[in-house]
């Protein structure tokens, strides 16, 4: 955390593939799109799949022809939305258009519709088995790497306790994360593979720390595409469109925050802190956060809060025993759902 300084039409959804997409308007005139195909629908319940029929070449040769006849109006469609200047639309036509043809057969086209964008991810899925919900939050040091037990000529160990205010007030429903930095920055925490799922709308974890150097995938488990992406300094980046049961990986090599959205949600919204520091902690939504078993002596505590633009830093001394320290952030981070992938500010979906 050293480093944290650091649509479809409104209303609609597009089912491609059996799959449904749904978004918010992209830029401020989102247009309906029309349907090319009997497997295009406009809910979001995925259409019936139809009985299996013995197959036979000329069937495979119509299938193909009614898929790349479905891949070129959405291009086409992708390049009326480009010229009207609705970037997020446009690439998202394009991506669906992407998924029937293949990345390959469109490359010499992906530029025109995502420069402005963070970089796409091209490398392939890959398929996930299900998994347990992932909780609200995940990342306590003493869980997953408890300290060495206390040098033979040290008594007992620290601990500290303490709250996070928002401009001189405990949080509510908003969660944080804490951080301690011994003298010489101490013994870094190993990288620790995470899971940052898609699940019912929302990310969770909602508030994730990742050890720096973790890989982070991101399987989606909604009967709905998602593109999940960051325009953060820390990381940015797109990982495009994938279906339910898919997932693709990130590796977090740079400490700071990062704030995910999803280009097709506009409500969906989670942080990934990346830290480099022995001790760290996810706060309660009270503000509250503990450690239990610290070395006596100086450290650099860095808090933060999804309510504050940037973390405080501050130097503490912690004696053998019990120490509490209350931590004051300011309220500063823009309100509302964030702009989509290209800047552009947008509403809820």
């Amino acid at each position: 955390m050293h480093a944290m300084n650091g649509h479809l039409a409104r209303g609609s959804c597009l089912a491609v593939v059996g799959l449904v997409a749904c978004g918010a308007a992209a830029g401020r005139g989102g247009a309906q799109p029309a349907a090319a195909h009997s497997e295009y629908s406009y809910d979001d319940t995925p259409p019936q799949a139809p009985a299996p029929k013995p197959s036979k070449p000329q069937d495979k040769v119509r299938e193909r022809a009614t898929r790349l006849r479905e891949a070129g109006e959405l291009l086409g469609k992708a390049a009326d939305f480009r010229d009207q200047g609705q970037k997020s639309l446009a690439e998202q036509y394009f991506g669906f258009a992407e998924l029937i043809t293949g990345p390959d057969a469109v490359a010499d086209l992906a530029e025109l519709f995502r420069a402005g964008a963070p970089p796409h991810m091209a490398e392939p899925t890959k398929k996930m088995e299900q998994t347990p919900p992932q909780p609200e939050a995940v990342g306590d040091s003493e869980k997953e790497a408890p300290p060495p037990p206390p040098a033979p000529q040290q008594k007992e160990y620290a601990s500290l306790s303490g709250t996070i205010q928002i401009d001189g007030k405990a949080p509510r429903d908003d969660l944080g994360v804490v951080t301690l930095d011994p003298p010489g920055r101490g013994r870094h925490p190993l990288p620790v593979p995470r899971i940052m799922e898609q699940r019912g709308r929302k990310f969770l974890p909602h508030v994730l720390i990742v050890p720096l150097g973790s890989p982070v995938t991101f399987p989606n488990w909604d009967p709905v595409f998602h593109n999940v992406f960051s325009t953060s300094e820390a990381k940015a980046f797109d990982l495009g469109l994938y279906k339910s049961g898919e997932a693709r990986t990130v590796v977090f090599d740079r400490e700071g925050i990062v704030k995910l959205g999803c280009n097709l949600h506009a409500n969906m919204a989670a942080y990934i802190v990346i830290v480099a520091s022995p001790h760290y902690v996810v706060t309660g939504a009270n503000g509250q956060f503990s450690f239990r078993r610290l070395e006596p002596g100086r450290y650099t505590l860095r808090a933060w809060n999804e309510r504050s633009q940037r973390p405080v830093t501050k130097e503490v001394e912690l004696k053998p025993g019990a120490n509490s320290f209350s931590v004051g952030l300011t309220g500063d981070a823009p309100k509302g759902p964030q702009p989509d992938k290209f800047g552009v500010p947008r509403g809820g979906s």
